[in-house]
């Protein structure tokens, strides 16, 4: 009986070394260097890799020491166990790699030190779900704009019962996720299928619209690659560089434009793209080799010119004489 227990134990102890050395390893990304922003700088100690979090390890070996099984749970405030992950969500997030910290979209003091006054003026106006178009419209104006004109909004603004999604839904609150081709169908489904009646056809028609704009993108990179080439040979590609500028200017409203949330319309614009992008290779295979400009006579020129009237002028007057 003491065997099995002292096998526990020593199980217990090496599980928990294990655990030690994993979280030893930064779980995220390196948070950005953000001066005077107390916001980070105390939400980055919450982390369960801090040295705070490890001191529960300690204990829990003590106990399984003492034949005590135990979860680290119970020695863990919820509270800053939630603020850890929300901070650690956020680290590895687009808006980390922007500065756009937590004041942003919860107000607050982010140059207060202590922690009552850095929570002054904390508001959940912004971040409630019905109002998050406009938070991140602030920042988002373009989005905003094209899904003020989506039935998605108008949902939301109605205030009806059953889905309406609002930025969170989409992009969730802290990760700042943006949804690949792989991924949207899936997502979709939630709302869109059989059981809802809501356009069971939507999930599968987004995944195609987005993987459009991965045919853009390749189409782009062709075109100009393309272009490259011809205009290093002095073919003249001024129609060609002009189309493939359409392209690019429709790949670079993309975001904007998907949150219209009107897939034939997306769909169009895309396509319209890439039809630009296969005009200009056209046009860069049929354009021609412009001719190399006829150089003026340079100063060497001009010298032998004038050696030569010289020797001229000296044999009209040798033979005078």
């Amino acid at each position: 009986m003491r065997l099995k227990n002292g096998s526990r134990i020593i199980i217990g102890i090496v599980f928990v070394l294990l655990a030690i050395s994993i979280l030893q390893v930064p779980a995220t990304a390196a948070a950005p260097n953000l001066p005077n922003n107390s916001c980070a700088d105390c939400h980055r100690k919450l982390l369960f890799s801090s040295e705070a979090q490890r001191q529960f390890i300690d204990i829990r070996i003590k106990h399984l020491e003492s034949g005590i099984s135990c979860s680290i749970v119970c020695h863990e405030d919820k509270l800053n166990k939630s603020t850890a992950s929300t901070y650690a969500m956020w680290s590895i997030s687009s808006h980390a790699l922007f500065d756009v910290t937590c004041e942003k979209c919860h107000g607050g003091n982010k140059s207060a030190v202590l922690k009552k006054d850095a929570h002054e003026g904390l508001s959940s106006i912004n971040i409630a779900r019905a109002n998050t178009p406009e938070t991140c419209g602030k920042c988002h104006e373009s989005e905003l704009e094209e899904f003020k004109s989506s039935q998605h909004f108008k949902k939301l603004e109605s205030g009806q019962e059953g889905p309406s999604p609002a930025c969170i839904t989409c992009h969730q609150a802290h990760s700042v996720k943006v949804l690949t081709a792989s991924e949207i169908e899936d997502f979709c489904s939630n709302c869109h299928n059989h059981i809802t009646g809501i356009n069971p056809a939507v999930p599968k028609n987004a995944e195609k619209a987005l993987d459009s704009v991965n045919e853009l993108e390749v189409e782009i990179s062709k075109a100009r690659s393309t272009i490259i080439t011809a205009k290093a040979k002095g073919k003249d590609v001024t129609m060609a560089e002009s189309d493939l500028e359409s392209a690019k200017t429709i790949l670079k409203n993309v975001p904007s434009v998907w949150h219209r949330f009107n897939l034939t319309y997306f769909e169009t614009e895309v396509q319209k793209g890439i039809e630009n992008t296969r005009k200009a290779e056209k046009e860069t295979a049929e354009s021609q080799t412009t001719p190399l400009p006829t150089k003026a006579p340079g100063f060497d020129g001009i010298l032998l010119i004038s050696a030569f009237i010289a020797t001229y002028l000296l044999g009209i007057r040798r033979i005078s004489r």
